[in-house]
């Protein structure tokens, strides 16, 4: 509970039991977690009291957190000089929607956190027009939920109906079309390419960036094994990341053994240079839904 606490969760409780099948299912029980939130709801309540009781304590513990997690502003971007030539003209972009674009202009990694109904198609569509126009984007793929695609194809040509697209449909990732469609991409000159979630998975990512990206991280595994043993951690989380770190390790070797059968175009071939997701939050968890990011 005091872990979960730490994380910001809820502790849930639940039984076991096996179906039909003879598999296992997890079933809430109610009850033991109204009692054990009640319980995490006092842990909470006396580690408050003990944070504000002693003055001193108070004193210190506001000053180490100011001095690490409150003494950095992000920027903030401001999108009112932008002017969107080929943008349709009966459309004007909201103050945040320019500000988003300039967000994405000018910073790096962007996640645009804004509430349903903020305008966030126009201002991924505009902010692509623009790296475009400016030359700091040759070709962008928009990886947006599969019942999107359509819908995203018509909102992109309503902002700049001028604009050259390629929206690929759920039939054109078919194993016989898939290769043809790779090479579309690949040769046009487009300025954006819309694709399902599921259909992005399907493009193949080049053997050397997954084994780059897999010795990475067992790079960054073997540095937190290290730094745990130097510092006497928790066997059983050192125990974790040893498992981690063998699984990698075998899916490393796999990869080294692989013998690609088809001659498709890998996604570094695709000249795409910019990626905008949509719904990102499918992605958050990257080891265990991206494995051919």
């Amino acid at each position: 509970m005091i872990e979960d606490c730490l994380n910001l969760r809820q502790t849930k409780i639940y039984d076991y039991e096996y179906n039909d099948d003879g598999k296992k299912e997890a079933i809430l029980n109610k009850k033991e977690t109204m009692i054990a939130q009640q319980k995490q709801d006092a842990i909470k309540e006396a580690f408050q009291n003990w944070i504000w009781n002693d003055p001193s304590r108070r004193k210190r513990l506001v000053e180490v957190y100011n001095s690490q997690f409150n003494s950095i502003r992000p920027r903030e971007y401001h999108g009112e000089h932008l002017t969107f030539p080929g943008m349709n003209p009966e459309i004007n972009l909201r103050s945040h929607q320019k500000d988003a674009v300039a967000h994405v202009l000018y910073g790096n990694n962007v996640l645009l956190a804004h509430v349903v109904g903020a305008g966030k198609t126009f201002s991924m569509v505009a902010a692509c027009m623009e790296l475009k126009r400016l030359g700091l984007a040759q070709k962008s793929m928009f990886v947006v939920p599969n019942h999107l695609v359509e819908q995203w194809g018509t909102e992109f040509l309503q902002l700049y109906p001028s604009a050259n697209i390629l929206v690929a449909s759920k039939r054109d990732f078919q194993k016989d079309r898939r290769k043809r469609l790779f090479s579309r991409i690949a040769t046009g000159d487009f300025d954006a390419v819309i694709v399902g979630h599921s259909q992005f998975e399907k493009i193949p990512m080049s053997i050397e960036r997954q084994a780059k990206t897999i010795t990475d991280e067992i790079e960054t595994i073997t540095k937190g094994i290290q730094d745990l043993k130097a510092s006497n951690g928790a066997n059983f989380t050192i125990k974790q990341l040893e498992k981690t770190k063998k699984n990698l390790k075998t899916r490393l070797e796999k990869l080294n053994k692989t013998d690609r059968k088809d001659d498709l175009i890998t996604f570094e071939e695709l000249g795409v240079d910019h990626l905008f997701v949509d719904e990102a939050h499918y992605y958050k968890n990257r080891a265990k839904r991206c494995r051919t990011r």
